[in-house]
């Protein structure tokens, strides 16, 4: 089972991070995420606004690969998991209130929740960790 390590929480909690996700034939498609966070040792959330590819994904596939890298320190992380779509409860009202400070033109669509399955390290050719 993969499990994150403080190092990691701190990379992800300072850190841009990178959400990656295919359409149902496969087609990637790759979005920064400036509300990715730690939820525990085994789940990354993050929130989705705008309604866009990300979204249309995540509706087809589940599957996510998420990227947080230190480029001065050439650090980085890659998890992989399968996503839940939350569209009630506090993780989802975190979600709007978001969406609302940033006057984004449109509600928000979830709170996403992944799973993470496998965590690979960036620095070290992407060998998986876990």
């Amino acid at each position: 089972m993969a499990k994150l390590t403080e190092e990691m929480k701190a990379l992800l909690a300072g850190m841009q991070a990178y959400v990656g996700t295919a359409s149902a034939e496969g087609k990637p498609n790759i979005a920064m995420k400036g509300s990715i966070k730690v939820l525990d040792d085994e789940y990354i959330t993050f929130y989705e606004l705008t309604g866009g590819r990300t979204w249309r994904n995540l509706q087809q596939n589940p599957w996510v690969v998420i990227v947080v890298a230190n480029w001065n320190k050439f650090e980085g992380y890659r998890f992989e998991g399968k996503a839940e779509i939350i569209s009630d409860g506090p993780m989802f009202e975190d979600a709007k209130k978001m969406s609302e400070a940033a006057k984004i033109p449109v509600p928000a669509k979830a709170a996403i929740k992944v799973k993470i399955e496998e965590i690979y390290d960036m620095q070290k050719g992407g060998a998986k960790i876990s």
